[in-house]
């Protein structure tokens, strides 16, 4: 049974001569040989081309030509290409950011930007161009059993990344589910793997109740430890003159744990969410936090039929759930250092409303077996429009996943917890977003252009509970060069 799925998937590739799957285990036990001749090329070139510009400045007599500028921008370039080749050991484990051959060609890569206005960095980058020629100077025997030992065909990370890949693309996989996925629910009335079903026909994601019910994650020493990631991340930012704030979104379950199962009904309001617990060791080490769980289970007991604080088969919040968040972050932040630096913005709202077709019903193949649900939100205005990013005049960036998004820039759009947070504060405000990579790939794009800090003064960061254990990346050191 087992042989099914890969000799269909053999059948398959010869048939279309698209790629036989398997055979990626080869190619990423072959790619570190690629990977170490490209960077000796790479960093060949990039030795090369900082001579080049150096008999340019003198052929100039220490002037800064338009052929000067052309030639930096063409290093950087190259400076880029070197590092994404350092990062892709091979198609699915890239290497950590955190790694010091990262670190170092990220300090290059900023003195780099520095020298056209900073000539006092030049020796710095030869220097550093010299250590980075002569360690990619031939093959590494070191580097490449590092490869394959921590980011291969020998690491459990990889291995887990590879079969996920295959479930996904496996054409065998892609032709069955559906219709096994139908025979479940109409005769057995599952939903499948990635839901749960609740006497209430509320839909619970898998990863939220697995979540609940499962211990902590990580363990106090552990390189990808959240507390650790969220301790570093605060330094990083202290390091700009940056204060840090936290807001951890439970998820569905810890709010309504009697809908999942009315056994649990006695739980309910009670400590049970590893995500609360996480809130409260923050605190004990002095860091910014939201608790969003005694605010969210308080709100519940105005809960009316149809009008609950998450959506009936959706993962996310409903716009009342959103709307009582953000005012509990803003009276967080009125409380803050912060608050009398903000600049001021007139925000006015109205009454919108969007049809929701839940996500946890999309995974499970369900649309068609539960309806669209209709939702009214206060879109949030200022004198030009529905409320935008403004990363110019705002003193508050916020970085966040996909319950930062919902609303905000999809139907009915500027009615998300982030407009309803500006218009709390009246101010305005810039976010950075990444659907499910609150974790680490958000942080890993506010590195990529952390230009964005100028001017501001307080960073909101908002994850949902369940991304502690099945954040996407895990819970990276991540340096903002």
């Amino acid at each position: 049974m087992l042989l099914l799925p890969v000799s269909w998937e053999l059948v398959h590739s010869i048939r279309t001569g698209e790629p036989f799957a398997p055979l990626d285990l080869v190619k990423d036990f072959l790619s570190p040989f690629s990977r170490e001749k490209k960077l000796q090329k790479q960093s060949s070139e990039i030795q090369s081309d900082l001579q080049a510009l150096v008999a340019e400045i003198e052929t100039e007599n220490g002037e800064r030509s338009d052929s000067f500028t052309e030639m930096l921008s063409d290093l950087e370039t190259k400076v880029q290409d070197f590092k994404r080749t350092l990062l892709e050991v091979n198609s699915l484990l890239p290497l950590d950011s955190t790694e010091e051959s990262v670190q170092k060609i990220s300090v290059f890569e900023r003195l780099l930007g520095e020298w056209e206005s900073e000539e006092s960095v030049r020796d710095s980058l030869f220097k550093m161009a010299q250590d980075l020629q002569k360690n990619y100077a031939g093959i590494s025997w070191s580097r490449i059993f590092d490869s394959w030992i921590h980011h291969g065909l020998f690491s459990g990370k990889y291995l887990r990344a590879y079969e996920n890949r295959l479930e996904k693309e496996n054409t065998f996989v892609k032709k069955t589910r559906p219709i096994y996925q139908t025979f479940s629910w109409k005769v057995l009335h599952d939903p499948g793997e990635k839901a749960v079903l609740a006497d209430s026909n509320f839909l619970f994601y898998r990863q939220d109740v697995d979540f609940l019910v499962k211990p902590a994650p990580w363990k106090m020493d552990s390189l990808e430890n959240p507390i650790e990631a969220v301790l570093d991340f605060r330094n990083e930012l202290a390091k700009r003159g940056v204060e840090l704030l936290v807001v951890v979104v439970p998820g569905k379950p810890s709010i309504y744990p009697e809908i999942l199962n009315p056994i649990l009904y006695g739980l309910s309001g009670l400590n049970i969410s590893l995500g609360r617990r996480f809130v409260d060791t923050l605190q004990t080490l002095n860091v910014n936090v939201v608790n969003l769980y005694p605010v969210l289970q308080a709100a519940k007991q105005k809960d009316r039929a149809g009008d609950f604080l998450y959506l009936n088969t959706d993962t996310h919040w409903t716009p009342r759930g959103a709307k009582i968040a953000a005012k509990a972050i803003a009276e967080k932040v009125r409380k803050m250092p912060i608050a009398n630096e903000l600049p001021h913005e007139n925000f006015t709202d109205s009454l919108v409303s969007a049809d929701r077709t839940g996500d946890v019903a999309t995974m499970a193949d369900l649309e068609y077996a539960f309806p669209v649900q209709t939702v009214e939100a206060y879109q949030i205005k200022n004198a030009k429009g529905p409320r935008q990013n403004d990363f110019r005049k705002s003193k508050i960036l916020i970085l966040g996943d996909s319950y930062s998004r919902i609303y905000e820039t999809d139907a009915p759009m500027s009615a998300g917890w982030i407009s309803q947070f500006a218009s709390e504060l009246q101010t305005p405000v810039a976010a950075i977003v990444s659907d499910g990579g609150a974790s680490t790939l958000v942080r890993e794009k506010l590195a990529r252009k952390s230009g964005v800090l100028k001017g501001k003064k307080l960073v909101v960061w908002e994850f949902v509970e369940r991304d502690l254990r099945f954040g996407a990346e895990g819970w990276k050191k991540v340096r903002l060069e």
